[in-house]
């Protein structure tokens, strides 16, 4: 498993088309966030990085889904999936190497830009706690979502090709995101299963900043009257928050066991 770790992790950084749609992804996120950047580096430190993460993480996953769709595929497609399954690392653990070493490589840059912007506020504002923010944020938000994509971008392309998984990702991601109002529009927000994590960001760092259809301060997760999916909006707290948590990582096993299934089938 450590070597095929290792191996997906040096094969997915050399990739020409990982740093061209990182760059990409990269300068829609600077349009996001370029004019917004002088306010929040004047923010108080846990505003100013609870805003960067909710900032990154509608765009950015969406650059890193794109690379890992076809990382399973891909295998089977040049043959070389047959020839590894039958190394003694075939099966789970080859699965879970591959999928560790891609999560991590595409995620290096998103890293980087979040701690980067951490960086650039500590030293602007004298204020190191940033960094411990950042870390706490990254820890409790983006990384259960990160692990979330990328199981879901290795496995849904096993029964649907990687180009209309990506075209039907965006949509996805958009819909469950804060730029749908759940009162206008049926939506996976502020729901447990919502991948952008808004009961992390309300229950354990106590951000209420607007967001679509708020018109100013506003709950990110939980009940909103005359909202379809209101059953799976329970009242935010810290069960709740972990239980959001804990779900997304729960559905990340559960594609993960979806993408051995194919791959077991696919070689009989």
């Amino acid at each position: 498993m450590t070597a095929t770790l290792r191996y997906e992790l040096r094969m997915q950084l050399r990739r020409p088309a990982m740093w061209a749609v990182t760059a990409v992804t990269l300068v829609l996120l600077w349009l996001l966030i370029g004019p917004e950047l002088p306010m929040l580096l004047r923010e108080p430190a846990r505003i100013a990085m609870i805003r960067t993460i909710i900032f990154c993480d509608v765009p950015l996953p969406i650059g890193f889904a794109f690379l890992i769709a076809d990382r399973l595929v891909r295998d089977g497609r040049t043959g070389v999936a047959a020839i590894l399954d039958a190394t003694p690392t075939a099966g789970w653990r080859r699965l879970i190497g591959k999928y560790l070493g891609c999560v991590t490589a595409t995620g290096l840059p998103i890293v980087a830009v979040y701690f980067g912007i951490a960086v650039a506020y500590a030293a602007r504002n004298s204020a190191p706690q940033a960094l411990l923010w950042t870390l706490a944020m990254f820890g409790a938000i983006t990384l259960p979502a990160l692990l979330f994509v990328g199981a879901l971008a290795l496995s849904v392309p096993l029964a649907a090709p990687p180009a209309v998984f990506r075209v039907l990702f965006v949509g996805y991601w958009i819909w469950t995101s804060y730029l749908v109002p759940p009162r206008l529009v049926p939506t996976l927000s502020q729901t447990v299963v919502d991948p952008v994590g808004g009961y992390p960001i309300q229950v354990f760092f106590g951000y209420h900043g607007g967001h679509a259809g708020s018109g100013g301060p506003s709950d990110w997760a939980g009940p909103v009257p005359g909202a379809v999916f209101n059953v799976v909006r329970p009242t935010p707290n810290q069960a709740t928050a972990w239980l959001s948590i804990g779900i997304l990582l729960g559905l990340s096993v559960l594609c993960l066991s979806f993408a051995q299934l194919a791959r077991e089938r696919r070689a009989q």
